[in-house]
């Protein structure tokens, strides 16, 4: 399986990068919760990188406990946000849920429903960074994006999220 056409479209073969897609199909995930083809963007303007610092790589799972067992959870790092590495976007395999990981302030914030929607808002917002022609028309264009957001994945919005704090951003 190879890339979704429209990322080939938008991003060259050497900006996008494979993920365990048949790997995650074997460990339970539904087709519906990852993107079409078996390649993502390796980076995506000031929202997204898949190039992490330090000892946490692209795709290694990271395991939250406490000692007492109360808490015992396993995260799958998907990437990271481009202008800071120290938040990290992660699967939780039990839910699907694409989530914000704060490894400085250990905490923990909602972004999209499941990777598949995660991806797309990727390339939505790709779109935008490519149209983008300076401050004049920008505020209505991140409206227009935040009605297309919406539509993929209305819970991405809820008050507490990642995507309208990105998207109060652009105004």
């Amino acid at each position: 399986m190879a890339a979704d056409p429209r990322f080939r479209s938008l991003w060259s073969e050497d900006e996008l990068i494979p993920y365990p897609r048949e790997a995650w199909l074997e460990g339970g995930f539904s087709p519906d919760m990852l993107p079409a083809g078996d390649e993502i963007p390796l980076d995506v303007a000031v929202v997204y990188t898949g190039f992490l610092e330090g000892d946490i790589e692209l795709f290694d799972t990271i395991q939250l406990s406490t000692e007492d067992g109360s808490l015992d959870i396993r995260l799958i790092v998907v990437g990271a946000v481009a202008d800071n590495t120290d938040l990290l976007y992660v699967l939780d395999p039990r839910t699907g849920e694409i989530l914000q990981f704060d490894l400085a302030q250990q905490d923990i914030q909602g972004v999209n429903s499941n990777f598949r929607t995660f991806v797309e808002f990727l390339y939505q917002f790709a779109l935008f960074v490519e149209a983008d022609e300076g401050k004049p028309g920008r505020a209505e264009r991140a409206e227009t994006l935040r009605t297309v957001l919406e539509s993929i994945d209305p819970a991405a919005f809820a008050p507490d999220g990642w995507w309208p704090l990105v998207i109060s951003q652009l105004r």
